[in-house]
Protein backbone atom coordinates (compact mmCIF):
# COMPACT_ATOMS: atom_id res chain seq x y z
CA UNK A 1 0.00 0.00 0.00
CA UNK A 2 1.29 3.45 -0.92
CA UNK A 3 0.64 6.57 1.16
CA UNK A 4 1.05 10.21 0.22
CA UNK A 5 1.90 12.08 3.42
CA UNK A 6 1.48 15.85 3.56
CA UNK A 7 3.17 17.67 6.45
CA UNK A 8 5.88 15.06 7.07
CA UNK A 9 8.67 17.49 7.97
CA UNK A 10 7.43 18.53 11.41
CA UNK A 11 5.32 17.66 14.44
CA UNK A 12 2.58 15.12 13.96
CA UNK A 13 3.52 14.51 10.33
CA UNK A 14 7.03 13.51 11.35
CA UNK A 15 5.60 11.11 13.94
CA UNK A 16 3.38 9.53 11.30
CA UNK A 17 6.36 9.12 8.97
CA UNK A 18 8.39 7.48 11.75
CA UNK A 19 5.53 5.14 12.59
CA UNK A 20 4.72 4.18 9.00
CA UNK A 21 8.33 3.76 7.87
CA UNK A 22 8.77 0.69 10.05
CA UNK A 23 5.75 -1.02 8.52
CA UNK A 24 4.90 -2.45 5.12
CA UNK A 25 4.08 0.85 3.39
CA UNK A 26 5.56 2.81 0.53
CA UNK A 27 5.47 6.50 1.45
CA UNK A 28 5.65 9.59 -0.71
CA UNK A 29 6.22 12.85 1.16
CA UNK A 30 5.49 16.27 -0.32
CA UNK A 31 7.33 18.99 1.60
CA UNK A 32 8.37 22.57 0.98
CA UNK A 33 12.01 21.86 1.89
CA UNK A 34 13.25 18.32 1.21
CA UNK A 35 16.35 18.92 3.38
CA UNK A 36 14.08 18.66 6.43
CA UNK A 37 13.60 14.95 5.79
CA UNK A 38 16.65 12.73 5.81
CA UNK A 39 16.08 9.03 5.30
CA UNK A 40 17.86 6.05 3.82
CA UNK A 41 14.66 4.02 3.69
CA UNK A 42 14.13 2.97 0.07
CA UNK A 43 10.37 2.85 0.60
CA UNK A 44 10.25 6.61 1.27
CA UNK A 45 10.34 9.13 -1.58
CA UNK A 46 10.55 12.86 -0.91
CA UNK A 47 9.12 15.43 -3.30
CA UNK A 48 9.67 19.16 -2.92
CA UNK A 49 6.69 21.40 -3.57
CA UNK A 50 3.49 22.89 -2.21
CA UNK A 51 0.28 20.90 -1.77
CA UNK A 52 -1.78 23.99 -2.61
CA UNK A 53 -0.22 23.81 -6.11
CA UNK A 54 -2.13 21.08 -7.97
CA UNK A 55 0.78 20.25 -10.28
CA UNK A 56 3.10 19.63 -7.29
CA UNK A 57 0.45 17.49 -5.64
CA UNK A 58 -0.24 15.55 -8.83
CA UNK A 59 3.49 14.93 -9.34
CA UNK A 60 3.97 13.54 -5.84
CA UNK A 61 0.88 11.34 -5.59
CA UNK A 62 1.96 8.79 -8.24
CA UNK A 63 -0.14 5.67 -7.53
CA UNK A 64 -0.82 6.39 -3.84
CA UNK A 65 -4.13 5.00 -2.61
CA UNK A 66 -4.09 6.72 0.78
CA UNK A 67 -3.53 10.41 1.50
CA UNK A 68 -2.82 11.69 5.01
CA UNK A 69 -2.67 15.42 5.63
CA UNK A 70 -1.48 17.16 8.79
CA UNK A 71 -1.16 20.53 7.03
CA UNK A 72 -2.20 23.65 8.90
CA UNK A 73 -2.29 27.43 8.73
CA UNK A 74 1.04 28.11 10.45
CA UNK A 75 2.25 30.82 12.80
CA UNK A 76 5.87 31.96 13.05
CA UNK A 77 6.05 30.49 16.56
CA UNK A 78 3.75 29.10 19.27
CA UNK A 79 2.74 32.57 20.52
CA UNK A 80 -1.00 32.82 19.61
CA UNK A 81 -0.60 36.33 18.15
CA UNK A 82 2.51 35.57 16.09
CA UNK A 83 2.46 36.19 12.34
CA UNK A 84 0.82 33.75 9.92
CA UNK A 85 3.56 32.45 7.60
CA UNK A 86 1.63 30.55 4.93
CA UNK A 87 -1.69 30.85 3.12
CA UNK A 88 -4.74 31.25 5.34
CA UNK A 89 -6.44 28.75 3.03
CA UNK A 90 -3.66 26.12 3.04
CA UNK A 91 -5.86 23.31 4.38
CA UNK A 92 -8.93 23.86 2.22
CA UNK A 93 -7.00 24.64 -0.96
CA UNK A 94 -5.08 21.38 -0.55
CA UNK A 95 -8.33 19.45 -0.19
CA UNK A 96 -9.76 21.15 -3.28
CA UNK A 97 -6.74 19.88 -5.20
CA UNK A 98 -7.15 16.37 -3.79
CA UNK A 99 -10.82 16.31 -4.77
CA UNK A 100 -9.88 17.41 -8.28
CA UNK A 101 -7.11 14.80 -8.55
CA UNK A 102 -9.47 12.08 -7.27
CA UNK A 103 -11.38 12.36 -10.57
CA UNK A 104 -8.29 10.90 -12.27
CA UNK A 105 -6.57 8.92 -9.52
CA UNK A 106 -7.91 6.07 -7.40
CA UNK A 107 -7.80 7.46 -3.88
CA UNK A 108 -9.23 4.94 -1.42
CA UNK A 109 -9.03 7.04 1.75
CA UNK A 110 -8.19 10.63 2.67
CA UNK A 111 -7.40 11.19 6.35
CA UNK A 112 -7.32 14.87 7.27
CA UNK A 113 -6.28 16.19 10.68
CA UNK A 114 -8.56 19.02 11.75
CA UNK A 115 -8.89 20.52 15.26
CA UNK A 116 -11.04 20.06 18.33
CA UNK A 117 -13.23 23.15 18.46
CA UNK A 118 -13.99 23.27 14.74
CA UNK A 119 -17.64 23.67 13.75
CA UNK A 120 -20.09 22.09 16.24
CA UNK A 121 -17.28 20.87 18.54
CA UNK A 122 -16.70 24.53 19.51
CA UNK A 123 -19.31 23.94 22.21
CA UNK A 124 -17.06 21.32 23.85
CA UNK A 125 -13.91 23.38 24.39
CA UNK A 126 -13.20 25.46 27.52
CA UNK A 127 -14.40 29.08 27.50
CA UNK A 128 -10.85 30.43 27.82
CA UNK A 129 -9.85 28.54 24.67
CA UNK A 130 -12.86 29.90 22.78
CA UNK A 131 -11.76 33.43 23.70
CA UNK A 132 -8.16 32.71 22.69
CA UNK A 133 -9.30 31.51 19.28
CA UNK A 134 -11.56 34.53 18.83
CA UNK A 135 -9.02 37.19 19.77
CA UNK A 136 -5.71 35.77 18.49
CA UNK A 137 -4.25 34.44 15.25
CA UNK A 138 -5.47 30.98 16.25
CA UNK A 139 -8.71 31.97 14.54
CA UNK A 140 -7.17 31.63 11.07
CA UNK A 141 -6.46 27.88 11.19
CA UNK A 142 -9.88 27.35 12.74
CA UNK A 143 -11.58 29.28 9.97
CA UNK A 144 -9.79 27.12 7.41
CA UNK A 145 -10.43 23.87 9.29
CA UNK A 146 -14.14 24.67 9.32
CA UNK A 147 -14.09 25.55 5.63
CA UNK A 148 -12.20 22.34 4.90
CA UNK A 149 -14.53 20.11 6.90
CA UNK A 150 -17.54 21.42 4.96
CA UNK A 151 -15.67 20.91 1.70
CA UNK A 152 -14.84 17.28 2.50
CA UNK A 153 -18.26 16.35 3.86
CA UNK A 154 -19.79 17.52 0.58
CA UNK A 155 -17.27 15.63 -1.57
CA UNK A 156 -17.32 12.12 -3.05
CA UNK A 157 -14.07 11.14 -1.32
CA UNK A 158 -13.81 8.42 1.32
CA UNK A 159 -12.67 10.90 3.96
CA UNK A 160 -11.99 10.74 7.67
CA UNK A 161 -11.73 13.97 9.64
CA UNK A 162 -9.82 13.72 12.93
CA UNK A 163 -10.14 16.41 15.57
CA UNK A 164 -7.34 15.90 18.09
CA UNK A 165 -7.38 17.69 21.40
CA UNK A 166 -4.22 19.52 22.54
CA UNK A 167 -1.16 17.78 21.06
CA UNK A 168 1.72 16.98 23.43
CA UNK A 169 5.09 15.22 23.08
CA UNK A 170 4.87 12.98 26.17
CA UNK A 171 2.54 10.25 27.54
CA UNK A 172 3.06 8.46 24.23
CA UNK A 173 2.10 5.04 25.61
CA UNK A 174 -1.50 6.04 26.37
CA UNK A 175 -4.45 4.60 24.46
CA UNK A 176 -6.65 6.80 22.31
CA UNK A 177 -10.22 7.71 23.14
CA UNK A 178 -12.53 8.15 20.14
CA UNK A 179 -15.49 10.50 20.52
CA UNK A 180 -18.10 10.52 17.77
CA UNK A 181 -21.03 12.04 19.61
CA UNK A 182 -20.89 15.65 20.78
CA UNK A 183 -22.09 14.39 24.18
CA UNK A 184 -19.06 12.10 24.54
CA UNK A 185 -16.57 14.49 26.14
CA UNK A 186 -12.90 13.91 25.25
CA UNK A 187 -9.95 14.45 27.53
CA UNK A 188 -7.96 17.64 26.99
CA UNK A 189 -4.74 16.17 25.58
CA UNK A 190 -3.30 13.50 23.29
CA UNK A 191 0.32 12.71 22.43
CA UNK A 192 1.49 13.11 18.86
CA UNK A 193 2.92 9.61 18.87
CA UNK A 194 -0.34 8.05 20.08
CA UNK A 195 -2.26 9.93 17.42
CA UNK A 196 0.25 8.90 14.73
CA UNK A 197 -0.18 5.23 15.66
CA UNK A 198 -3.95 5.62 15.56
CA UNK A 199 -3.84 7.22 12.11
CA UNK A 200 -1.66 4.48 10.65
CA UNK A 201 -3.96 1.87 12.19
CA UNK A 202 -7.05 3.23 10.40
CA UNK A 203 -5.63 3.85 6.91
CA UNK A 204 -7.40 0.78 5.48
CA UNK A 205 -10.41 0.69 7.83
CA UNK A 206 -13.63 1.26 5.88
CA UNK A 207 -15.63 1.75 9.07
CA UNK A 208 -13.88 5.13 9.45
CA UNK A 209 -14.96 6.35 6.03
CA UNK A 210 -17.01 9.57 6.14
CA UNK A 211 -16.70 9.99 9.89
CA UNK A 212 -15.61 12.92 12.03
CA UNK A 213 -13.80 11.66 15.14
CA UNK A 214 -12.49 13.63 18.10
CA UNK A 215 -9.40 11.85 19.43
CA UNK A 216 -7.88 12.30 22.87
CA UNK A 217 -5.98 10.42 25.59
CA UNK A 218 -7.98 7.59 27.08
Amino acid sequence: MKILLLGASRGLGKEILNEASGLNFEINCLVRNRKKISTLNKKIKVFEGDATCISDLNNSIENSEIIISTLNVMRKNLFPWSKIINSKATISNTSKNIIEISHRKKIKHFICVSAWGANESLNQIPIWFKLLIKYSNLKYPYIDHERNEKLLTNSNLNWTILRPTALINFMSNKRVKESISIEDKPSLIISRRSLAKFIINIVDKKNYYNKIVTVSKK
